[in-house]
């Protein structure tokens, strides 16, 4: 059973029924909590009919089971035959009985209870229906594409998401409570530029009246079908915020800023810093704000296959280009027509693959290996790397003019240790998505973890956060998490670090305590680098660097 859809909702419009009045009834149905504003005069029916004010979906009701009547401010209620009755503090009505109500009074149609209220909100007079995150699941399965859904988290004063989300959603938009001041919205026919605008509008309106909120949205068909799978894509930009969404850090704020600058042209951007600090996430963030954000966003490590099969990826192929080739293949930079293409790891790319991009980029047409004509594109790129792309064209790494034609412009993200007022935020957000998808209670960070935390320099970064907490969860207890959960060792403290005025000492510290978290992790591994790699939570080729970097030995794999 549930609430019927809002459209047929409305409250009643008699001549003289003027807008704002004081009361509301909180409707409570399997399906969820509604609520809907009373007229400051007139009637209300309400009924499982077509011809009532307030639908119910709900067989024990009668079609017009009852009805609220407002007048000098006081409200009545008189019931219309009903074949159930009506029950109000515990006594049922007799047929066509009017009976006066008070605040707070729980009146019983059917399997549905109502409750009057003060309207603490009568300025808004369109019924507010919330539903419950099940029912909400649910109510997506149900909703044709192309629609959005949007999470919202909320830290504000009473009434103000209510007021807030009531003011600025349709009749047709869906909300449900999945927690305390955690919000979802389902939004039937939104495209994704405007799923993205209402999620500004929305956050924005929320901020201006002194609320802290963290937003994301998901589109239909564009990030899938599947109820679950579009909960999921609202949380994935974990460190991208939306506007309104707190940053804590004033460098990540600013990157932010510069990427709602950036977003909407077409102008190349190459992102920079250590594996781990985001890139991908940030790269995304660009799509979605951009012109092409109803486009594909398509992605690539070019560090991860071999100078052939990434050719092939990129560029494509004709059937028989060569052995295995059993038929044509569309690249990803065709592939990405309308959208944006993301690839990682740029500085990792074979001389000859960077002959061909730098065509692609010049000429916007794509050939395919083994083709004789190119095919034009219509791609945005975004480009990444952890590697000094500068150092790497003096060195004859890489091409000179292809470096200049990927720069468009630059954007450097900071490393977790410079973020520390991100650090306890990120941690709590992925130990409570880690422990939702374990289907337990998220614990609570004990102070030695949080000290623990402040303490070790994160030389893998978010990437690493995230292990460590995932990792940790398993060896929690139900209620707190601790230090030793977290199994961070020894490292500098923060207090130390900080001490230091100097900015060479400062650099020379992280470099102290990164290189003694890389020989830990070798020593706890038996100096099996790819384990290593993986405790630290960065990439095997970012921790042979380190090793260079350190000027530290290779340590063999113990016997």
């Amino acid at each position: 059973m549930s609430v019927a859809n809002q459209e047929t909702v409305k409250l009643a419009e008699k001549p003289d029924a003027a807008r704002g009045g004081r009361w509301r009834v909180v409707l409570v149905t399997e399906g969820g909590a509604s609520s809907f504003a009373l007229p400051a005069r007139g009637t209300v029916t309400i009924g499982r009919g077509e011809d009532v004010e307030i639908r119910l979906d709900d067989a024990a009701t009668s079609r017009r089971h009852a009805q609220f009547v407002v007048r000098e401010g006081a409200v009545q209620l008189i019931d219309l035959g009903s074949a159930n009755g009506t029950t109000v503090r515990g006594r049922k009505l007799s047929a066509h009985e009017e009976i006066d109500l008070s605040e707070g009074d729980a009146i019983e149609l059917g399997t549905s209870i109502a409750v009057l209220q003060i309207d603490e909100l009568s300025a808004s007079t369109r019924p507010w229906n919330l539903h419950t995150h099940q029912h909400f699941l649910e109510l997506i399965a149900e909703t044709r594409p192309p629609f959005a859904v949007l999470r919202l988290q909320v830290i504000a004063p009473p009434g103000v998401a209510q007021e807030v989300l009531s003011a600025e959603l349709t009749p047709h938009d869906m909300v449900a409570s999945f927690g305390p001041g955690q919000f979802e919205v389902l939004a039937p026919g939104r495209s994704p530029d405007a799923a993205q605008q209402l999620m500004h509008k929305l956050s924005a309106k929320l901020v201006a009246r002194g609320a802290r909120v963290r937003a994301g949205h998901a589109v239909s068909p564009r990030d899938g079908t599947d109820p679950d799978m579009l909960i999921a894509a609202c949380a994935r930009p974990a460190s991208a915020p939306a506007p309104g969404f707190v940053v804590r850090d004033d460098a990540m704020a600013a990157i932010y800023r510069l990427v709602d600058r950036i977003a909407p042209s077409q102008i190349n951007v190459l992102l920079l810093g250590e594996t781990g600090v985001g890139k991908e996430v940030l790269a995304a963030e660009i799509h979605r704000r951009s012109k092409r954000a109803a486009g594909p966003f398509l992605k690539l490590n070019c560090a991860a296959l071999t100078e052939s099969l990434l050719e092939s990826e990129l560029f494509g192929h004709e059937k028989g280009a060569f052995t295995g080739a059993i038929k044509q293949k569309q690249g990803l930079l065709e592939a990405a027509r309308g959208g944006t293409v993301f690839l990682d790891e740029v500085g990792e790319m074979p001389a000859s693959i960077q002959a061909k991009l730098l065509r692609v980029l010049e000429e916007r047409k794509v050939l395919r290996v083994g083709a004789t004509s190119p095919e034009a594109i219509d791609a945005r790129f975004v480009f990444a790397t952890n590697r000094d792309l500068e150092a790497e064209v003096a060195r004859g790494a890489f091409r000179s003019d292809l470096y200049f034609r990927v720069n468009g412009i630059s954007v450097v993200i900071p490393p977790l240790r410079e973020r520390r007022d991100e650090l306890e935020p990120l941690a709590l957000h992925f130990l409570t998505d880690a422990a939702q998808r374990e289907k337990r209670p998220a614990p609570t960070f004990t102070r030695d973890a949080i000290d623990a935390l402040h303490a070790w320099p994160w030389p893998g970064n978010i990437r690493e956060l995230k292990n460590v907490i995932e990792r940790a969860l398993l060896l929690a207890g139900d209620e707190t998490l601790s230090a030793e959960a977290l199994g961070l060792g020894v490292a500098t403290p923060r207090r130390e670090v900080a001490a230091t005025s100097s900015s060479s000492n400062l650099r020379d510290e992280r470099e102290a305590a990164e290189r003694r978290a890389v020989m830990d992790a070798l020593d706890k591994t038996g100096g099996n680098q790819t384990k290593a790699a993986a405790l630290l939570g960065v990439s095997r080729r970012t921790l042979v660097t380190r090793l260079q970097l350190y000027g530290l030995t290779k340590p063999r794999k113990k016997e």
